[in-house]
């Protein structure tokens, strides 16, 4: 039979193996605390950050994307009814200004798409739609 182990003892029989753990556990620890801080201070990005930043701003491109296209095609409509009914031409103008506004919301759409394209190349070096090794292979 094994001794109990008296609670008031201060004084564990397994304390140094856990003290050598504890040490190891403290010394990777701040290992890794001083990589993080010179990570940060030399700005750069690991590549969860850079992917949640780059999602974020292709959302908010999306956005504005569309915006401008039904922004175009309402103003487009917009002034063809205001012509029509001032001139009486109806639906003639309409039709135009609305096939107008259209095209240049489409031209809006291509033109931003450029814009973000050569950032978001500029920003991974090119290397826009090349596979990536998934986070669940580096844990097998």
């Amino acid at each position: 039979m094994s001794p109990a182990k008296d609670p008031k003892d201060p004084k564990d029989p397994t304390e140094p193996e856990k003290e050598g753990t504890f040490e190891a556990r403290i010394s990777d620890l701040g290992e890794r605390l001083a990589r993080a801080s010179a990570q940060q201070r030399g700005g750069g990005e690991s590549g969860a950050e850079r992917q949640a930043q780059l999602s974020g701003r292709g959302m908010a491109y999306g956005m504005r994307m569309a915006a401008e296209l039904v922004a175009a095609v309402i103003v487009g409509g917009a002034l063809g009814v205001g012509l029509d009914k001032w001139l009486g031409t109806w639906p003639w103008l309409f039709l135009l200004f609305f096939l107008l506004g259209f095209a240049a919301g489409v031209l809006n759409v291509v033109r931003a798409y450029g814009r973000i394209a050569r950032e978001i190349s500029a920003a991974t070096g090119g290397r826009i739609g090349h596979a990536v090794a998934d986070d669940e292979e580096d844990d097998a």
